[in-house]
């Protein structure tokens, strides 16, 4: 199960811009592609819809889209929505947003980056490559401009390991956070047992 960060996910590509009118459509589709071939399903956050909540035109049975309505971030929707879903079998939030992995993380949901969902679905990623800090940043493109996108098999290869490490090593952070809650849990109704096992002898212990 995937939950996506729509124009996110869009700002990390070189195959599609968000100045084109289309740019959820032709998103929406790819992810319809690889759901289909992955048998996998997928929700779609995008910002700023009129007027916004779940649309039936760019949904289908395995894709499932929505539009924040105005005035509303789409950062809350997507985390509210990840805190609903993240029990689900393989939950990954698809985004790059630095603080929405924050958020992610203390509540240990899973996240892969958009650059590296990019590729799942065809798309070639746009990489920001490290600068002086008195130089502006510049978008500097992975590959040369290709019309018909193609991720080669040496480079679905070379991910899949590393998404798989990744999952796994984010699976395991989770079930170890979870495990150090139980115990502490399960230490404070032991203490709460002793105090009140104390206080019944204390009580026992006065002279009538």
């Amino acid at each position: 199960m995937w939950l996506i960060d729509g124009h996110n996910l869009i700002g990390q590509l070189q195959d599609l811009s968000l100045d084109d009118p289309h740019d959820e459509a032709k998103l929406t589709m790819a992810i319809k592609r690889y759901c289909m071939r992955a048998q996998c399903k997928a929700t779609v956050i995008f910002d700023n819809g009129l007027p916004g909540g779940f649309s039936r035109e760019l949904s289908n049975s395995d894709v499932s889209v929505y539009f924040a309505p105005p005035r509303t971030k789409a950062d809350h929707i997507l985390m509210q929505r990840a805190k609903e879903l993240h029990h689900l079998p393989n939950f990954v939030l698809v985004t790059s947003d630095r603080q929405i992995t924050r958020l992610a993380y203390a509540y240990g949901i899973e996240t892969m980056p958009s650059e590296e969902f990019a590729l799942l679905l065809g798309f070639r990623p746009v990489e920001v490559p490290p600068e002086a800090p008195d130089k502006p940043k510049r978008i500097k493109i992975v590959y040369e401009k290709d019309p018909n996108p193609y991720v080669s098999p040496q480079e679905i290869a070379y991910w899949l390991p590393i998404f798989k490490r990744r999952l796994q090593e984010a699976r395991a952070a989770k079930a170890a956070a979870e495990q150090a809650e139980r115990e502490r849990l399960r230490a404070e109704r032991l203490a709460r047992k002793r105090a009140a096992e104390e206080e019944r002898l204390r009580k026992k212990k006065r002279p009538s």
